[in-house]
């Protein structure tokens, strides 16, 4: 059982390592990514993760991942990521990825939920979000890992995210605002969910396609999605 699990888990982050390319010690402090590993019998795994990344440097290739894996019986693995990346800078190549790994292995009524998301955002010069800009991604922090107490449904976790994705999306369209000093260009927001279920009774896949808008800018911003779901 262990080996198998372990023979799986190296497979989805191999995965995870093919979206993102051969990781430099820096990009692989930069990730972010929510890894839930369940193989204990009626019980959840939650797991969140949630970053911020200002990014001045020539290159912008932030990976934000969630992977998700059950092995057990009327269980579940969920993994939540989500990620912000302010393109301060005036970059060459940005390549940011956006990945979402679900796995039932060997299990009966379990469930592995991975849902990932990422904002990148492109400044045109130094920028913090303002008081009211910070409390909101604090509150939202907050809310992310209360979820795990909360005995939701999938399209009731679902709805919660997305109106957490929304809220993030409303951030930073009018609550960020230049460093004293520093001049910023018209912004562009590209968002990337890459949100994958995954359930043994019955099996079921929801991939609901990017959702982008942005203005003119002289910083480009693009995004990938790669999900990747096994069943039993």
């Amino acid at each position: 059982m262990k080996r198998r699990l372990l023979t799986l888990l190296l497979a989805a982050l191999f995965a995870f390592g093919l979206a993102t390319g051969a990781p430099t010690a820096a990009s692989a402090a930069a990730d972010n990514a929510a890894i839930s590993v369940n193989t204990k019998d009626g019980t959840t795994v939650f797991k969140v993760a949630f970053a911020i990344r200002h990014v001045m440097g020539d290159v912008v290739d932030q990976t934000n991942g969630a992977v998700a894996y059950a092995s057990c019986t009327d269980c579940a693995a969920v993994a939540v990521a989500f990620e912000i990346v302010l393109v301060e800078g005036d970059p060459s190549t940005v390549t940011p990825t956006n990945v979402a790994i679900a796995i039932n292995d060997n299990c009966d009524t379990c469930v592995a939920v991975a849902e990932a998301y990422q904002f990148v955002l492109g400044t045109g010069g130094l920028v913090h979000f303002d008081h009211e800009g910070n409390q909101i991604l604090a509150d939202i922090r907050k809310e992310l890992h209360s979820l795990k107490k909360q005995d939701l449904t999938l399209d009731q976790l679902q709805a919660e995210l997305d109106s957490i994705s929304a809220r993030i999306a409303d951030v930073l369209a009018n609550h960020l605002v230049p460093v004293p000093g520093n001049k910023t260009g018209q912004q562009q927001t590209t968002t990337q969910s890459t949100p994958t279920t995954t359930a043994t009774t019955p099996d079921t896949t929801s991939t609901p396609a990017p959702t982008t808008t942005d203005t003119s800018t002289t910083t480009p911003t693009t995004t990938t999605g790669v999900t990747t779901t096994t069943g039993p």
